[in-house]
């Protein structure tokens, strides 16, 4: 099998990411529009629980397989390979059955002691299904990753959202004539069928063009490691990997109970505050996180990379590749936090037809550029078999932004927006742990001229951007897309004057690069 490189791997799962994101907006905004501010939060109470319960049953074995299954392809071991999926598959199977069970038996202790809005309990029952059909897809995805072959992922995760788009379509549609809390178990059921429909295509792909025979051809039908050396190299991943996102669940899972508590003292009546948690995380959330499509991508190719080069020896190949994710981030996250903070009302006016919905994301906005840097950390750090590292500055944030959820969010004079502040602290100090996490193990090398060249692209960005909407206190649609529209080609012709982007390095993207270079081209100054 042909060994695909870093950048095709992070270029493929980028494109994949991107049209999956697009396409999520679509049935967000649908769905927004179907069943309010009110059903978004119903559907989002359910999903804190969900987290929580596939942190145990995956128990971080997808990082585990992906990065010794890369560590086991450069060695050309492959019955170790089959070993580490024979284990994985064994414990994920088991737990997927045991925490299923025990959502399906625990539904009344749920209801009554769980969720702040029992109108959320039919969005529960019919999240139940969903667990062992991604605690299954875990395993496939951790071993195409392994392998450096994101294609598969990529195409399953498009076909998982559309067919959730057509059945939240359908489904929700038809039961929002009977009752809120039903279009919203409705909404929850099209995540069902979109991943069992992924899991499928994962299956037939692993089958048709992944089995190890095709992966390693000529290797030698014995391991250089033995079992119990596989089994401990597993939990040595695994543990503070399954610790870390057992905290971080737990930590996001008593998040919307302590905003809708916190609310509630506030003045809110419980509806109200569901509402107001809805419009936080079904809406504002979404538009923050949207340009995470091109970091998460990085760091899911970034574990097997950097293993591979720790595996070779290779520090200076770790060093090349963070330099690359820092300004890759930059160039993407920069604009982006400018964009998302000047045009915050306008766009969820236009998205949502929820202007209300813009002054929580103009709160967490600003620091959007560290939020998007900590996957790509998160990634070198776990390459680096350093899990445990990221685990305790993911946990001090996250214990970090439930003190000041609840501290914010009961003030009447912060109300929501407390919610927003306590976010963006967090994300200051997790990433700042991170960056000095990373710096200690490999310093921190990053290109100083082409990132500052990007700070100022994106400063006349934001120039441009405020002169454009600078219009009165109303901004329509029209000006909106304009000020988009515009503000892209401007920062895109500054970074090839800037020659941050010349032909030279985008050549070197597979099967677009050539049309993209011509495109650079014509750039005056752009080499």
């Amino acid at each position: 099998m042909k060994q695909k490189t870093f950048l095709h791997g992070a270029l493929v799962l980028i494109a994949a990411s991107l049209v999956t994101r697009i396409m999520g907006f679509v049935y967000r905004i649908f769905l927004t529009r179907l069943i309010g501010a009110s059903g978004m939060g119903l559907f989002q109470l359910v999903f804190p629980l969900l987290n929580l319960v596939l942190t145990f049953v995956t128990a971080g074995l997808p990082v585990a397989i992906s990065k010794l299954v890369a560590e086991a392809v450069a060695e050309g071991d492959r019955v170790r390979i089959r070993r580490i999926l024979r284990v994985s598959s064994i414990v994920i199977g088991t737990l997927a059955v045991v925490f299923t069970l025990l959502m399906w038996f625990g539904r009344h202790f749920v209801l009554h002691h769980w969720l702040s809005d029992p109108r959320a309990y039919p969005s529960y029952l019919a999240m139940i299904p969903i667990v062992s059909i991604i605690a299954i897809a875990t395993i496939y995805r951790g071993y195409f990753q392994g392998i450096q072959d994101m294609t598969p992922t990529a195409w399953a995760s498009i076909l998982e959202q559309m067919v959730r788009i057509l059945t939240i379509w359908g489904l929700a549609a038809y039961f929002i004539r009977y009752s809120l809390p039903f279009a919203a178990a409705a909404a929850m059921m099209g995540m069902v069928f979109g991943e069992l429909s992924g899991l499928v295509y994962l299956i037939v792909q692993q089958r048709r063009r992944a089995r190890l025979e095709q992966v390693l051809p000529e290797a030698p039908n014995r391991s250089t490691e033995t079992t119990r050396q596989t089994l401990k190299s597993i939990t040595a991943i695994a543990a503070p990997v399954t610790l870390s996102r057992l905290i971080s669940s737990a930590i996001f899972a008593l998040e919307p109970v302590l905003v809708t508590r916190a609310l509630i003292h506030a003045g809110l009546t419980i509806h109200r505050a569901t509402a107001a948690y809805g419009e936080y995380s079904g809406m504002a959330i979404p538009l923050l996180i949207f340009p995470t499509v091109f970091t998460w991508s990085l760091a899911t190719n970034l574990v097997p990379a950097v293993s591979e080069a720790v595996a070779g020896n290779n520090i200076q190949r770790v060093r090349i590749r963070l330099t690359q994710s820092f300004l890759a981030t930059a160039i993407v996250g920069l604009p982006s936090s400018v964009i998302l903070t000047l045009l915050a009302t306008p766009l969820s006016a236009a998205i949502y037809h929820q202007p209300e919905v813009g002054r929580i994301l103009a709160v967490m906005a600003p620091c959007g550029f560290l939020l998007y840097l900590q996957a790509p950390l998160t990634g070198i750090l776990q390459g680096l078999n350093k899990a445990g590292t990221a685990m305790r500055n993911s946990i001090i944030g996250g214990v970090v932004r439930l003190i000041c959820i609840y501290w914010f969010a009961s003030s009447p004079h912060l109300g929501i927006l407390g919610v927003a502040w306590a976010v963006t602290l967090s994300i200051c100090l997790t990433t700042g742990l991170h960056i000095f996490s990373v710096a200690r193990q490999i310093g921190f090398p990053i290109r100083v001229e082409s990132t500052i060249k990007t700070v100022i692209a994106s400063l006349l960005m934001l120039i441009f951007v405020e002169v454009i909407t600078r219009r009165g206190t109303s901004v329509t649609a029209t000006t909106v897309w304009l000020a988009l529209v515009g503000s892209f080609f401007l920062y895109f012709f500054l970074l090839c004057g800037f020659r941050v982007v010349t032909t030279a390095n985008v050549k070197r993207l597979p099967k677009v690069g050539g049309l993209l270079a011509t495109v650079v081209s014509w750039v005056p100054f752009a080499i």
